[in-house]
C-alpha cells in the first residue's frame, strides 16, 4: 500500500505547483503574450504582422486566425493558468500551441524550437497534475462542494 502524503508534503506539492503555474504563466505573458497583443493591435491598423508572415511561410492554414488564437492563448491563457482559473483547459491549450510552435520552429530550422519545447513540456505537466490547492479552480470547487453539502443537509 502506498503511504498517503503528509500535510507538509501536500503543502509543499501545492506550493510547487503554484510557483510553476505563476512563474511560467506570467513569464509567458510578459515574454510572448504582451508583445503579440501589441503586434495584433498594430496588424489591425497596418495589416503587417511578422507572426502572420511566419505562419504563411510554414504553410499553416488560416495564418491570421492562427496568429490571433495563439495571441489569446499566450496572453489570456497564460493569465488564466497563472491564476489557476480553468487551469487544466489553459494548460492543454498552451501545451497544444507550444507543441505546434516546436514543430513549426523545427520545420523552419529555428533555434527557438527548444524554448517552445520547454514551454510545451511544462504546460503538459501542469495539464496532467492540475493547478493544485492554491488556485482559483480549487476555491471554486470547494465552494461548489460546500453548497452541495448544504443543500444535502437542508433536505434531510
Amino acid at each position: 500500500m502506498i503511504n498517503p502524503r503528509t500535510n507538509a508534503e501536500s503543502i509543499a506539492l501545492d506550493t510547487g505547483l503554484l510557483v510553476l503555474r505563476v512563474g511560467f504563466g506570467l513569464s509567458l505573458l510578459i515574454i510572448f503574450g504582451l508583445t503579440k497583443l501589441h503586434d495584433a493591435w498594430a496588424y489591425i491598423d497596418t495589416g503587417q504582422w511578422q507572426f502572420v508572415d511566419f505562419n504563411r511561410r510554414v504553410g499553416l492554414p488560416f495564418p491570421v486566425f492562427v496568429a490571433f488564437v495563439q495571441t489569446l492563448n499566450e496572453s489570456l491563457g497564460a493569465l488564466s493558468l497563472a491564476a489557476g482559473f480553468f487551469a487544466r483547459f489553459a494548460a492543454a491549450a498552451l501545451a497544444t500551441g507550444f507543441t505546434a510552435a516546436t514543430i513549426c520552429s523545427l520545420k523552419m530550422r529555428e533555434a527557438a524550437w527548444l524554448t517552445a519545447a520547454y514551454f510545451a513540456l511544462t504546460f503538459l505537466s501542469l495539464f496532467l497534475t492540475g493547478p493544485g490547492r492554491f488556485s482559483l479552480d480549487h476555491v471554486l470547487q470547494a465552494r461548489k462542494l460546500g453548497l452541495v453539502q448544504q443543500k444535502a443537509a437542508a433536505s434531510q
